[in-house]
């Protein structure tokens, strides 16, 4: 008994020794930086801020002992990541993140907290974690394997993937937009642009409006359009079971089908294409 009490507590002591770590760096930039921030596992938020420095705050985890990191211990490897960031600056090209094929990454994750200008370039990606981003971003390119992206207050074209998990977005600007699930609910607001989102499984709601071409498909959902009062467009709604309801003037194109609609509406315009496989559609 006094053996095993002795290992528990030796086991328990080992994995309280692998601590959290932290870093914090201040880059100097103009004010439209490029920055691609890659993180394996973990969480990346980012925030408009200064218009000439980016502030990067790392916190450094691992759910494993310190004997965890091969011949070195696993806290001695947090310990050089905090004491030497992945973090490379070229003028205004910057990235972050750590390389994967490095052991020095194993069975450590880090969570990041940037600051940077609003009208950055941003590239920002988790292998499994969620992605925010808060007032910045000319252009922004988002993705995670499993987890949410947000992204308020974009002011140009942006680019949202997720694995399994939901994805909203409100433009500030104009631009293309895509925004493609797996498995999640899809939420966009203040579109003005052309679109793309695809859920496989998910309701879709877009408020917004189409000055090109939007495609929008769930394989099982409902999708509702907000478009205004006075937005022309061409519709081509299909659902395999549910309701198309238009709360437009429209004027109707080919022959009446309750699963499948062609529609001029205030006249015709930009083609929207929606499309789900049970769920119902509706166009205000």
């Amino acid at each position: 008994m006094n053996y095993l009490l002795c290992t528990a507590l030796l086991l328990s002591s080992s994995a309280a020794l692998a601590e959290d770590r932290n870093f914090d760096r201040t880059l100097n930039v103009t004010s439209s930086p490029n920055l691609s921030v890659t993180t394996g596992s973990g969480n990346i938020h980012l925030i408009g801020g200064s218009d000439n420095q980016v502030h990067i705050v790392g916190h450094i985890h691992s759910s494993h002992g310190w004997m965890s990191g091969g011949n070195e211990s696993i806290e001695a490897h947090m310990q050089r990541i905090a004491d030497n960031p992945p973090i490379v600056q070229n003028g205004n090209e910057i990235v972050i993140g750590e390389k994967r094929s490095s052991d020095l990454f194993r069975n450590i994750s880090i969570d990041y907290d940037i600051t940077l200008p609003r009208a950055s370039n941003i590239s920002a990606n988790s292998g499994s974690g969620d992605v925010e981003i808060q007032d910045a971003g000319a252009s922004l390119k988002a993705g995670t394997g499993s987890g949410s992206v947000r992204a308020r207050g974009i002011r140009g074209a942006a680019s949202l993937e997720t694995g399994s998990g939901d994805i909203e977005l409100s433009e500030a600007g104009s631009g293309d937009i895509k925004a493609e699930t797996g498995s999640g609910s899809i939420r966009l607001s203040t579109i003005s642009g052309g679109l793309k989102a695809e859920t496989g499984s998910g309701d879709i709601r877009i408020d917004g409006h189409p000055t090109s071409d939007w495609k929008v498909e769930s394989g099982s959902g409902n999708i509702q359009l907000k478009i205004g009062y006075a937005t022309k467009c061409t519709l081509n709604a299909s659902n395999g079971s549910g309701s198309i309801h238009i709360n437009q003037p429209f004027t109707m194109q080919g022959d009446l089908d309750r699963h499948h609609v062609s529609a001029s509406i205030n006249g015709g315009g930009p083609v929207i294409k929606a499309e789900t496989g049970s769920g119902d559609i509706s166009v205000d």
